[in-house]
């Protein structure tokens, strides 16, 4: 049985959430990382869980100290040379057992390691949208009385807390990511190291292209881990998404009255055909109410009907905005219902989800009156979606936007999507790209220039600046007044921007 966990790369929102579970589970936890501020330092801080400085061999050596290797465990992130690091090149010299992120959720979720049978899990996939379902999920069964552990890929989920917890009911909650668990010992997508008895697919988009070579690569990769499900599981799927119709169609899944499988498939989305349907949806904003010591007096969520066949559910409300949001909660309706939980339990539980950290986030609003917002979009689609909840929501203000893309593969495989997804908005600022170990190293700003150029075809009111502080020193001096808004976007260190407009 382990005594002690170390984690290479804690302050990584999958490794920091993992960290805090361990934490309170009763094991002893250190970890290493930059020195660079990350938004679950905080999270870290208040869970009494130490964040060494630098990757030395040293670190692992002084925290395992005289603790037999079989009491031990290493998981290392695949960033920061993966299994490769110097500290994980220590822990296998030294027979310390050395696991994957992606591995590690999977022997969390399995209960095995807290010697627990009881357990069952609950994987949150899809290529967008997956964090705020997890949370929502994590957030509806905690205030349900379920008390269950979950790992969700953020630092906070508003109104309960840190985005990592060792729950004692029955439930675990873990997002399933596609991305590899490690870039040259364990190259298997990250999620098929997991086995739940729920699983949830909101969509399936291309997305990491250093990875996956096209999107029929993608196609596989979930329906190996759909192949996963024992035959007591549940499957619940965004019903409107093609791909996801294409996996199920070559799986032999048939559903509930289907080939005699055992495995219950739902369905969710806006069309007809599907089993939860959503109706009469309504974006709704108005003044007091919302959290108003970080955001003022704005509020802001939606209202629609919810039909399970042809009968009513009734209607539901979120707290926060967005058609897409909403369409994202029939997973966690329906997941309920099939818990076994009750339609006015739901509607009591639904609208107290506040939202997550950097998911359409309200920072603040400036002494000149501009609402500033981030967002952790950064694939076109998620930038897509989350302008068309805040236009929806502030029909009548001036958007800007400052982005920062993530990775050039990226960029570069989708270039043309991005190229139209900030249509509408008044200015875009895009700040150098935000650079990954995936990346080629003689990428620069060349790239990021070639990139504003393609984008000002579509979008002309576009600019580059090469530095945050100056990004600040512009918005400052050039955006002013309640009829504006600023938005952050991307997956890098763009928040601290929004940080420091308010």
């Amino acid at each position: 049985m382990y005594k002690k966990i170390y984690f290479m790369g804690i302050k990584g929102v999958g490794m920091a959430t993992l960290a805090i579970i361990a934490k309170e589970a009763g094991f002893i936890v250190e970890g290493s990382d930059v020195e660079e501020e990350f938004i679950t330092d905080k999270i870290l801080k208040e869970a009494g869980i130490d964040s060494l400085i630098g990757f030395k061999k040293e670190n692992v050596e002084n925290f395992f100290g005289t603790t037999r290797p079989d009491e031990c465990l290493f998981i290392a992130t695949a960033a920061h040379d993966g299994f490769e690091n110097p500290e994980a090149v220590f822990a296998r010299e030294n027979d310390y057992r050395v696991i994957s992120h992606g591995e590690a959720v999977g022997l969390f979720m399995s209960g095995e390691l807290f010697g627990r049978n009881d357990i069952e899990g609950i994987s949150i996939s899809g290529s967008h949208g997956k964090t705020t379902i997890a949370g929502m999920t994590a957030a509806c069964l905690s205030r349900l009385g379920s008390d269950p552990s979950f790992t969700v890929g953020t630092s906070e989920i508003f109104q309960i807390g840190a985005a990592g917890h060792y729950g004692r009911g029955k439930y675990f909650i873990a997002e399933a990511d596609e991305y590899l668990s490690e870039l040259k010992f364990d190259r298997n997508p990250k999620f098929l190291h997991q086995h739940p008895k729920y699983l949830i697919i909101n969509n399936i988009d291309f997305d990491h292209p250093d990875f996956f070579k096209d999107i029929e690569e993608v196609r596989e990769a979930y329906r190996k881990f759909v192949s996963n499900l024992d035959s007591d599981s549940t499957l619940i799927v965004n019903g409107d998404d093609g791909n996801i119709k294409s996996i199920t169609s070559t799986t032999g899944i048939k559903g509930i009255t289907g080939d005699g499988s055992r495995i219950r498939v739902f369905t969710y989305g806006a069309d007809e055909g599907n089993e939860f349907v959503i109706k009469n949806f309504t974006q709704r904003h108005y003044g007091a109410g919302f959290n108003q010591e970080v955001f003022g007096s704005h509020v802001f969520g939606s209202h629609f009907e919810v039909f399970r066949k042809d009968t009513s559910l009734g209607i539901f409300e979120l707290s926060i905005p967005g058609y897409h949001n909403a369409k994202n909660s029939l997973a966690v309706i329906a997941l309920l219902i099939e818990l076994g939980f009750s339609i006015q339990d739901i509607q009591r539980v639904l609208p107290e989800f506040r939202g997550i950290k950097r998911r359409i986030e309200g920072i603040g609003e400036t002494p000149d009156g501009v609402l500033i917002f981030d967002d952790y979009a950064h694939h076109p689609e998620e930038i897509r979606k989350t302008l068309e909840a805040i236009k929806a929501t502030f029909p009548n203000k001036k958007i800007t936007v400052i982005f920062q893309a993530h990775t050039y593969n990226r960029t570069k495989a989708l270039l043309s999507e991005f190229t139209s997804s900030f249509a509408g908005v008044s200015e875009l600022i895009i700040l150098p790209t935000f650079t990954s170990a995936r990346d080629l190293s003689e990428h620069g700003l060349a790239e990021d220039r070639e990139f504003v150029e393609k984008v000002r075809t579509v979008q002309p009111n576009v600019k580059l600046i090469e530095t945050q502080t100056s990004v600040v020193e512009y918005i400052r001096k050039n955006v002013k007044g309640s009829d504006k808004i600023v938005i952050t976007m991307g997956a890098g260190d763009v928040y601290h921007v929004a940080e420091k407009l308010v």
